[in-house]
């Protein structure tokens, strides 16, 4: 069994590093092109290749936090990438079972009593909300925002990314010790530098009117 679980955790070092370094290439480069396309595929693949060692790996340690910041990583990485994949946004079977549990992993993050599990909890309740809302919209056939698929994607897929490298972060936050810094500053610093990168792509490729966007390949 020991012999399993570290051949999983190098699995899940392995998938973390490259969800870290194609998300970044994502960011980096022109948006809809052919590598921001390759590094979007391999980043939701490594991040389900994350999820899946780190399930093993929580249930077999008894890891509650690992189990619900893993799911809760997923949960937006899978909506971020269907959105492009369908940008009718029309919910799929499968689609109606991830944000159940999306919902039901919110759930069990707001009771968990953990701040930091309760503040991405809220995050996440925020997410699954909005998801639900517009799943429900397009069943009853009404029309939804302009490019609401675009602004799903990224705000989905940069919450993922967000989410990655503060798992990194706070893993490696002994690295911060030296320089006396507070606690809660790994928990904080990745979303403070990248939130306002959610804002500025989604007012740049989805909040600007078509014919002034010019062709990003989306």
């Amino acid at each position: 069994m020991d012999i399993t679980l570290k051949i999983l955790l190098v699995i899940h070092i392995i998938s973390g590093f490259l969800a870290l370094l194609n998300g970044c290439i994502s960011i980096a480069v022109k948006k809809g092109g052919k590598v921001h396309r390759l590094a979007g595929k391999i980043f939701f693949f490594s991040m389900l290749g994350v999820t899946v060692t780190a399930l093993v790996i929580s249930i077999a340690k008894n890891n509650q936090f690992l189990l619900l910041i893993a799911i809760f990583s997923f949960y937006q990485t899978y909506m971020g990438f269907r959105a492009v994949k369908d940008k009718s946004l029309k919910p799929s079977k499968l689609d109606w079972i991830v944000l159940f549990f999306g919902a039901l992993n919110t759930f069990f993050m707001i009771y968990s009593m953990h701040i930091v599990l309760m503040i991405f909890g809220g995050i996440g309740l925020f997410l699954v909300v909005g998801n639900l809302r517009v799943n429900l919209l397009v069943r009853r056939k009404k029309n939804l925002p302009q490019l609401s698929w675009l602004k799903r994607h990224i705000g989905m897929m940069m919450g993922s990314y967000i989410s990655t490298v503060t798992a990194f972060v706070v893993v490696n936050s002994g690295l911060f010790a030296s320089l006396h810094v507070a606690r809660w500053l790994p928990w904080l610093l990745p979303s403070v530098t990248l939130f306002p990168w959610i804002v500025y792509f989604t007012r740049k490729y989805a909040a600007a009117p078509l014919k002034k966007r010019g062709k990003t390949g989306f």
